[in-house]
């Protein structure tokens, strides 16, 4: 992997459980920051990220590039992973993940696009974020996109998102038609469901982040079968975890979500989506923490929109069944 410097229960509860990929440890303690933004602090946890990161992708042969850029909308370095030929496609991670989280799937995409997958704020090498400090939120992830996007000098792209991601996604979508070609959505977006039918939040494990803590985290709550999880896979995101502030970026992020700004997510989106003009996929998996049929009641919704279900996969399709996933994503991203 290359590196260029230079371009620049209630609604928290479920959200604290539904959207993480790793339990939180409740007396983890919380940086002090001035503003919003919190820069990404070299050090020994990063580089150990950088390494487990590149193993993950050499695991899975997946030729990446990795770029910074400095975003005026949000006000944050941003790192965006690239690689591939063909039409754009930008990816968007979920939860409190990293972009090399979609490396299963990059695998077959980077034969057919040429794809970009940005670490979100808080994530992975991008800056971290409080959003404490009262961030408008479906603001800032419209912008950030957009942010995304003009840095890598894209007019439009296809888009693919997963959970918070597939909700940024949609987001923008229907906020800037023009740019967006096609939208692929893996996994329940956030919160699609009703708050009073979302499911419980979990346990929380104690003591920081641990390889044991995420493969736990994960057969409880994403994927079907964790034996499918690569051990690559456990290292990179229990180290993107351990990043300084994540939990900050986390935290906060959570408890933003509970209050008015956020307008219940996924769900609340509804009456839009007889606006969204991009042909749309939702690829639910049957054994999703949310249930498939509101992938297809969404759809309805929406006039060039359509539901695909995977048996026997959870909400990280990719990683449950990547070969059926790629050849999904890749059939209607080229399809006319």
């Amino acid at each position: 992997m290359s590196t260029n410097p230079g371009r620049g229960a209630t609604r928290r509860e479920f959200l604290a459980g539904g959207l993480s990929l790793t339990m939180l440890a409740a007396s983890a303690p919380l940086p002090a920051a001035e503003g919003p933004v919190i820069p990404l602090v070299p050090g020994p946890e990063v580089d150990e990220f950088k390494k487990a990161e590149a193993r993950l992708l050499a695991k899975d042969q997946v030729t990446a590039a990795s770029q910074f850029f400095k975003l005026s909308r949000p006000a944050l370095t941003t790192r965006v992973l690239d690689g591939g030929k063909g039409d754009p496609v930008l990816l968007i991670h979920g939860g409190n993940a990293f972009a090399a989280q979609f490396s299963p799937l990059l695998t077959d995409l980077q034969r057919e696009f040429r794809w970009y997958a940005p670490d979100r704020p808080g994530c992975g090498l991008s800056d971290k974020f409080d959003y404490s400090q009262g961030t408008p939120f479906r603001q800032h992830a419209t912008d950030f996109v957009g942010g995304i996007m003009d840095a890598l000098g894209l007019r439009k792209a296809h888009l693919v998102g997963s959970s918070m991601g597939g909700y940024w996604a949609l987001l923008y979508a229907l906020a800037e038609p023009d740019r967006v070609g096609k939208v692929v959505l893996l996994g329940s977006p956030a919160a699609s469901a009703p708050p009073s039918q979302r499911p419980p939040r979990p346990p929380a494990a104690p003591g920081p982040p641990s390889i044991e803590g995420t493969r736990a985290a994960l057969r409880a709550r994403l994927v079907a079968n964790v034996d499918r999880v690569s051990p690559e896979m456990l290292e990179a995101s229990t180290a993107g975890y351990r990043l300084p502030a994540a939990l900050l970026s986390w935290t906060t992020m959570v408890g933003s979500l509970a209050g008015p700004l956020t307008s219940g997510l996924t769900y609340a989106l509804r009456p839009e989506l007889k606006d969204l003009r991009a042909p749309t996929l939702f690829v639910w998996g049957d054994k999703d923490m949310e249930p498939p049929s509101l992938g297809q009641e969404m759809a309805a919704l929406a006039p060039h929109a359509r539901c695909e279900i995977i048996p026997d996969a959870g909400h990280l399709i990719w990683i449950d069944k990547p070969e059926q996933c790629s050849k999904l994503t890749i059939d209607f991203l080229t399809s006319s």
